[in-house]
């Protein structure tokens, strides 16, 4: 019965927005009965975003979340924070070193598992793992799921390279603790940051005063392989310019990782911002730039449009052109505010100017961060 619900509630839940008043009977607490409703209000809404926030992981491309992964490591105290992005990586997703006191470095290999909840990591990885690490190295699994007993116990093991392990539920500890992904009101009440998951929309045309495009994102098909699918997706508008819907639908048939039409919606936006697409007749067609792109299948071409539509592209390029040491996304977020005044939070925007150049052969990822190619 729903009086049998309710005392139940009652006896289980110490927030349950109901109150005994009598025998069988049963009321809403108001504001008067609950000193601490507004505790109440604040957890259930944190409650909800956290539950948001697992389901936004879950659904994130894996090198979104490696990079994640790497973020939330920077906010920890790591440095040297290195995405592999490669396939056959041995289990390795990201390297970094953490420095104790000042003196001693301990040099960490991360994995990184983004499983629903009851896949849970079973000793074999921890194994995997520590076999791919060098002597000198200590492990670390991060997980949105769980870690079977077997886990537990080989990371634990005596006498084997030590291997720390994040749940899921501490990882989201994390996350809302750096506000990561989450933002924080004036009082202690977090609402999803839906900007750190979402590709750009259709209508997402922010330019600076210059008419630069400030957002830019990956594309699917692999941390390596960008332009490779950029120049796929010019060759298919080329031979038959698209309605944004039969764009969309391309871009789910040709790249099966790519499950929503949200996400593809995202990806479909990426060469427009770069300037090598454009609406014409409501179809979208190659511009001119884009032609050139298409007919010379050259980097350099390529570049040069980058560089006159993208924010930051060519000055980035000037910074490394006047360094010789290696530069990691933190310095170069730092050269951005301090020379563009852009506002980002998080390294995300940075992460994928980074990697666009590493794609278009004008920088290279080396150990601890980039370098000029």
């Amino acid at each position: 019965t729903m009086g049998a619900q309710i005392y139940l509630d009652l006896r289980d839940n110490p927030k349950s927005p109901f109150r005994k008043v009598g025998r069988g009977k049963f009321t809403v607490r108001t504001l008067e009965s609950s000193a601490s409703s507004a505790e109440v209000t604040v957890d259930r809404q944190n409650d909800l975003v956290r539950r948001e926030l697992q389901e936004r992981l879950l659904a994130m491309e894996p090198p979104q979340f490696e990079i994640l992964i790497a973020e939330l490591l920077e906010r920890l105290g790591y440095e040297n924070v290195i995405v592999t992005g490669r396939s056959g990586d041995k289990g390795i997703d990201v390297t970094a070193t953490l420095t104790l006191g000042g003196i001693t470095s301990v040099k960490t290999v991360v994995q990184v598992k983004r499983y629903k909840t009851g896949n849970n990591i079973s000793g074999a990885v921890i194994a995997q793992l520590r076999g791919s690490a060098e002597v000198d190295q200590r492990g670390l699994v991060i997980t949105t799921s769980e870690f079977t007993r077997d886990g537990v116990a080989e990371a634990n093991a005596a006498n084997k390279m030590p291997v720390a392990l994040v749940n899921g539920e501490k990882l989201l500890d994390l996350l809302f603790k750096h506000e990561i992904g989450v933002r924080k009101a004036q009082i202690p009440v977090f609402s999803l940051d839906a900007e750190y998951f979402e590709n750009p929309t259709a209508d997402d045309d922010e330019s600076d005063a210059s008419g630069k495009r400030r957002g830019l994102w990956p594309l699917p098909g692999g941390i390596d392989a960008y332009v490779t699918t950029l120049l796929q997706m010019l060759d298919a508008l080329a031979s038959h310019p698209m309605t944004r819907p039969e764009w969309i639908q391309w871009l789910m048939k040709s790249f099966p990782q790519v499950r929503s039409e949200k996400s593809a919606g995202g990806y479909a936006n990426v060469p427009r911002a770069i300037g090598l697409t454009e609406m014409i007749n409501g179809k979208i067609s190659l511009t001119a730039d884009g032609k050139k792109v298409h007919e010379s299948k050259s980097s350099d071409d390529l570049y040069a449009v980058f560089a006159q539509n993208i924010l930051g592209i060519e000055e980035i390029m000037e910074f490394f052109k006047t360094t010789d040491t290696t530069q990691t996304e933190a310095n170069v977020m730092v050269f951005l505010k301090e020379n563009l005044g852009v506002e980002w939070t998080t390294f995300a925007q940075v992460n994928f100017r980074l990697l666009w150049l590493v794609n278009l052969g004008k920088l290279k990822r080396v150990d601890g961060g980039y370098v000029l190619a």
